[in-house]
């Protein structure tokens, strides 16, 4: 059964971006001229031009000083600075020389919308409340579904409206995996999309599935936001003696220095690197 832990993005900012690149360059650029020469008829000409002449200069002088470094660099918030490597915690959430080997699966969902209207498509809103409701599915289950975190959907380019949007999503293991699958809200959710997508090819969705073992995968960031596997949240027993041995959630262990961060088949943890 085909997997959707997809959700369309709820925080304001994304959404405006997702609108923003929802349409083409040259619609955008049409909306404005249509503003500009509605100010033009409704105001004398001086005024009507100030608006975007001051939006302009108000543009120009933020990169300038930013790059001075006077203002803050709005580009560089979130970002982590310097070069880091992200594994599985420990077993109690401690350092990374303990940490168990364990596989990691990625899972590659698209969605689609082939519709005039693109992401506005009703249809396609409405796959997005299946989507979310699985999200949250998955989250409350981290144990019982293996689940570790996911991106933010990113936007395909491929055409000149972004009509496609790509989530990355790491699990434990493929039979983890196979059990969000079986779950009751991505049946109820497949059973939904089953039938539109007979039905109607203005929804698209498609899925890859990766398993890398343990000596098989790696990451490396520099001077780059949390994305990925570095993103992931990780269930581990939690030492303090009044925990009673329960579970506590960690973030992804971080390296920022030491050999682990040599190359790529230290990240590995393999000791010998293959010849031929």
């Amino acid at each position: 059964m085909p997997i959707l832990p997809f959700s369309l993005p709820v925080m304001t900012s994304v959404k405006w971006t997702i609108m923003k690149d929802e349409a083409e360059l040259s619609t955008l650029l049409l909306i404005g001229a249509g503003l500009q020469s509605l100010l033009v008829l409704l105001l004398p000409a001086y005024v009507a031009i100030l608006p975007a002449c001051l939006l302009l200069l108000y543009r120009a002088a933020s990169t300038y000083l930013s790059t001075l470094g006077l203002i803050p660099n709005p580009r560089l918030e979130g970002v982590v600075k310097g070069k880091l490597w992200a594994a599985y915690p420990g077993p109690d959430g401690g350092s990374t020389k303990s940490s168990p080997r364990n596989n990691v699966v990625l899972f590659v969902l698209g969605a689609r919308s082939n519709h005039p209207s693109g992401r506005s498509f009703p249809e396609f809103k409405e796959m997005g409340v299946h989507f979310n409701t699985m999200w949250k599915e998955a989250e409350e289950n981290r144990e019982l579904y293996g689940y570790l975190g996911k991106t933010l959907p990113l936007i395909g380019a491929e055409q000149a409206s972004g009509n496609v949007l790509v989530t990355l999503s790491y699990w434990k293991s493929i039979e983890h995996l196979h059990a969000f699958a079986r779950g009751p809200a991505h049946r109820a959710g497949w059973d939904w999309m089953n039938k539109r997508v007979n039905n109607s090819p203005y929804l698209g969705i498609m899925h890859e599935t990766y398993l890398a073992p343990y000596g098989q995968w790696e990451n490396v960031y520099a001077n780059f936001r949390p994305f990925g596997f570095s993103q992931t949240k990780h269930l581990v027993h939690d030492s303090k003696e009044e925990s009673g041995g329960s579970q506590k959630l960690v973030d992804v262990k971080i390296e920022t220095r030491g050999s682990r961060l040599g190359g790529m088949y230290t990240r590995m943890g393999r000791t010998e690197v293959s010849k031929g």
